[in-house]
């Protein structure tokens, strides 16, 4: 995209109440006060970003919660070469702020605060706790805190998460989202309350 292109696209983000709003996202997307999401950035459908979300480097699916604060995928400055600024780094030794993408599942839930670094994957249903600092590849489900983030524990067993995942209720809109989770609700957790009578 040419200067003049990107300059005009984002007046036209401005007018239409979008400022910082930049990336490609899909339907759905509550976007509150001061979010940054970046021309490369791509989100999916029916997400939240809290106030001042910052999303640069970054692949994030449907029905994700991102609580004020956080930041996602972003720059990383050289550290091997003798200066960090990026005015220089960029014409001596071609560097690039951006490297691999972080890749964000679906109905993940980042709390106030979380900085998630450039490459790393967090699976669906994952839950971040607020302030943490994910450097590394958090699984499905998991629920991870501190810095750097480790995993505490599973919201669910390995058999209840398979079965979620295979519903794909999350690549569903809204109603029919909702009919598929009063499902498995009802299936799964029903027959774990008659199995520990």
């Amino acid at each position: 995209m040419s200067i003049l292109m990107k300059s005009l696209f984002r007046l036209f983000r401005i007018f239409i109440g979008k400022k910082g709003v930049y990336g490609e996202y899909g339907a759905g997307n509550k976007f509150t006060k001061g979010v940054f999401l970046a021309d490369y950035a791509l989100i999916g459908d029916h997400n939240y970003l809290g106030p001042y979300t910052m999303i640069n480097n970054a692949i994030i699916g449907n029905y994700c919660s991102f609580g004020p604060g956080v930041k996602i995928g972003q720059g990383e400055h050289s550290i091997d070469f003798i200066t960090t600024c990026q005015k220089i780094s960029k014409t001596m030794i071609n560097h690039s702020l951006n490297k691999s993408p972080t890749i964000i599942g679906n109905d993940v839930w980042c709390g106030a605060n979380v900085v998630v670094l450039q490459g790393v994957q967090i699976g669906d249903g994952a839950v971040i706790g607020a302030n943490a600092v994910v450097t590394r590849d958090i699984p499905d489900y998991a629920i991870a805190v501190g810095v750097p983030a480790k995993i505490i524990k599973y919201r669910f067993d390995s058999e209840t998460i398979e079965v979620i995942k295979k519903s794909g209720w999350y690549n569903r809109e809204i109603e029919e989202a909702k009919i598929i989770i009063k499902s498995l609700e009802t299936d799964l957790f029903s027959n774990f309350e008659e199995n520990s009578k």
